[in-house]
């Protein structure tokens, strides 16, 4: 695997005049934009959403704005101090370290291109729009803080926080909180934009320190990809009199965020607004049933989980006068295997949302209270390209037999993948096609225009809508970094309880946790088999294949699940045993290999998957897998008590868990880098087609160069580069492009 190029960016500043604030920055372009533009195309319908088209000021009297523009200028510093909000050219890209992405917060390109210039010239800028003093702002003892906010102000929080609204009502990631509901815990991490909480009413809000923050922190020693994502930004308390040990921060200014970094908040364009005001209306009708699609990073994650939250919050009474309907609760159809919402990278899921989404998928890799997996299919790869068909079948399955659209009395919104072209624009349509949703959302108004074209047309009579895509030029993660991360964080969940309503880790490296024994041969063996999708290995190989390697944990239901499997289908299967002698092989290790010579998939309808396993070790002498899931033992053993043979291990072309061979790596040379200062490489590409074998490299550090006899690990010294050809070679196939 060849060495992958870093990017560079750098730590110096440019002293232009004394900094500005981001409202006088816009107030200032605001009067070169066109006189015929008007502020209801730029602001939408909904000021109440988080709109990169509507200024964080709200409008208000000239007194009140003189006011509030006099009071930002007394934050500023004199005139010639010299400042830095995070010019970030020239420096080598430290652990975690967030590279800059253009600010947006709004009101349209020149102004977020003029803001970005801002910031590069090392200007200050506002995030939250209000001052604390002792009359609006108090910190508690138990690290609680209590914040008295007028009406139209805004709030941008990094960190893991819980918010309680006590009076008024606040907005944040399209949810609606109101002082009747629970408290919202929220995940802000700088890989991510930075939700702003947005006051609709005068309101008292409660933030509460998240219990949950300090065990996924702990992560951080395993692997360096999640380094510098939170708080850690002072020594010291800040103009709030936060410290280092608070699990949150509130940004008032640049520079109270950490340093060499560039926040970027979490922002819709005023299109989104009004769709998303369209979408949730009350309406005379059967439930919605909204199939988003676009390109890949065109924001179809973003906009769906802000379409998700504003149905499970937005509670506007409907006209007494009419029959409408108002839906509290929504179901979420994730039919992106390689960036799955509330499962693991591989698996695709039917998941009910009785509470919003506020945190990234790594911080809630599997279902919590709030969300119910209805359930779940293994798709076994981070893209569909291995088996479309097998892909369609399953989310078809979850629409029509566990979503029940004759008797659905919630609405529905569907997440595709972002292949739009070829064979991926066959998936879309024949989802269209099955599920009949009510409108189309395409997240871009830049093409291809083949692709618009084909589906405006598929689409006939129903509703067909292209929004303006959300990218960023920066990222400081990509999309290889992220599903590590997700699949990393699944792994080190602690098994859940009925006392905590919410997700902890253990940042044990896996090497240290004791793994379930799976019994898989003798008469009471724990697995009917293993299975391989797509690549079918000689038995004489399955173990080396499958040792050290991800695997899902697939339950079947009834023998015909494995009927796809039969090279003939006219052979008769009466009962689970008899599979033995039809499809089974043992390998010389003993272990029942499932044979697939078509490499086809289980029959979704028969078949349900409960979760993912690590399988460590394989025990020849004593016929066992050792295996690391963080499933309940309950969980499992009600399978085996269900059926021992119901249980089959799926293999597919899931990503590499290069993160576990080098956890212990990590963690010893954590204590011996001052907290972790190993480098995050970020790749010039990383797409679904390479680098998905964990292809990067990051410097562990001397304390950890010692250990060198791990299996799977090779140990680059100095500026060693691996041979040419030593890279995975990736066949090519045609994928129905032709």
């Amino acid at each position: 695997m060849s060495s992958m190029k870093k990017r560079k960016i750098g730590t110096e500043t440019t002293n232009a005049g004394p900094p500005v604030s981001a409202f006088a920055a816009r107030q200032k372009l605001w009067g070169v934009k066109s006189k015929e533009t008007s502020s209801a195309e730029l602001a939408g319908d909904t000021p109440e959403e988080e709109s990169i088209a509507q200024d964080p000021l709200p409008s208000r009297p000239a007194s009140s704005r003189k006011r509030r523009t006099q009071r930002q200028e007394d934050q500023l510093p004199p005139s010639g101090e010299a400042t830095s909000s995070g010019r970030t050219n020239g420096a080598r890209h430290q652990q975690g370290a967030t590279a800059p992405e253009p600010y947006s917060d709004g009101v349209d390109d020149a102004i977020s291109s003029q803001l970005e210039a801002d910031a590069s010239r090392g200007t200050v800028l506002y995030h939250s729009s209000f001052k604390p003093h002792p009359k609006n702002f108090h910190r508690r003892p138990n690290g609680e803080v209590i914040i008295r906010l007028p009406e139209g102000e805004r709030l941008v929080i990094l960190g893991s926080y819980g918010l309680k609204v006590n009076e008024g009502e606040v907005t944040i990631s399209g949810a609606t909180i109101r002082p009747h509901d629970m408290v919202s815990w929220v995940s802000a991490p700088l890989c991510h934009a930075i939700p702003v909480i947005r006051t609709t009413r005068d309101t008292v809000l409660e933030l509460r320190p998240s219990p949950a923050a300090t065990s996924i922190r702990g992560l951080e020693k395993l692997n360096p990809v999640f380094g510098r994502l939170w708080n850690e930004s002072t020594a010291g308390p800040d103009a709030s009199g936060s410290s280092r040990n608070d699990t949150f921060r509130v940004i008032f200014t640049s520079e109270d965020g950490p340093k060499h970094t560039l926040l970027k908040e979490l922002s819709s364009p005023g299109e989104w607004n009004k769709k998303l005001a369209q979408l949730t209306a009350p309406k005379p009708v059967r439930p919605p049933r909204i199939l988003i699609c676009g390109p890949k990073s065109s924001g179809k994650s973003t906009f769906s989980r802000m379409l998700a939250n504003r149905f499970v919050t937005h509670h506007v009474a409907p006209r007494t006068d009419t029959k409408e309907i108002l839906w509290n609760d929504v179901v979420y159809l994730d039919v992106d295997p390689g960036q799955p919402e509330f499962t693991c990278p591989g698996i695709i899921a039917l998941v009910k949302m009785l509470k919003p989404n506020l945190a990234p998928s790594f911080c809630h890799p599997a279902a919590e209270a709030g969300f119910k997996v209805l359930k779940s299919q293994a798709v076994a790869s981070v893209t569909p390209a291995l088996d479309p068909a097998h892909l369609v079948d399953c989310a078809i399955d979850l629409f029509t037999a566990h979503y029940e659209p004759e008797t659905a009395k919630a609405p529905l919104i569907i997440n595709t993948p972002g292949w739009v072209q070829g064979t991926g624009l066959d998936i879309i349509t024949t989802l269209i096609k099955h599920v009949q949703p009510t409108e189309v959302i395409y997240m871009s108004q830049d093409g291809p225009e083949e692709t618009v074209d084909h589906l405006n047309s598929f689409c006939g009579s129903i509703p067909f809508t292209a929004l303006p895509s959300q990218t960023s030029e920066y990222t400081s993660r990509t999309a290889l970094h992220y599903r590590t991360m997700q699949t990393m964080s699944y792994f080190h969940l602690k098994p859940p309880s009925l006392a905590v309503k919410y997700h902890t880790w253990d940042p044990t490296s896996l090497t240290e946790i004791a793994p379930f024994r799976v019994r898989y041969r003798g008469a009471n063996r724990g697995i009917l088999g293993i299975l391989c999708y797509d690549y079918q290995p000689h038995p004489s190989l399955l173990a080396e294949s499958i040792n050290g390697m991800i695997v899902a944990l697939v339950i079947i239901d009834e023998p015909s699940a494995l009927m796809p499997l039969l090279t003939d289908t006219s052979s008769g299967v009466g009962d689970v045993s008899k599979l033995d002698n039809i499809l089974t092989t043992i390998t010389p290790e003993g272990i029942p290999f499932i044979q697939n010579p078509n490499g086809k998939s289980l029959d979704p309808r028969h078949s349900e998957t409960i979760g993912l396993a690590l399988i460590r070790g394989i025990d020849a002498e004593r016929g066992e897998l050792q295996v690391l899931t963080p499933l309940a033992d309950t969980v499992l053993s009600k399978f085996s008590k269900e059926g021992h043979r119901r249980l089959v291990m799926v293999a597919g072309k899931f990503d590499t868990p290069s993160w576990a061979y080098t956890e212990d790596f990590y963690r010893k040379a954590y204590g011996n880098t001052r907290g972790g200062s190993q480098e995050v490489t970020v790749a010039e590409e990383d797409t679904d087609d390479d680098a998905s074998e964990g292809d990067h490299e990051e410097n562990v550090g001397p304390a950890a160069r010692e250990y060198t006899a791990a299996p799977w690990v090779e140990m680059l010294h100095g500026n060693q580069k691996r041979s040419v050809g030593s890279r995975v070679w990736r066949v090519r196939r045609d994928l129905g492009k032709g």
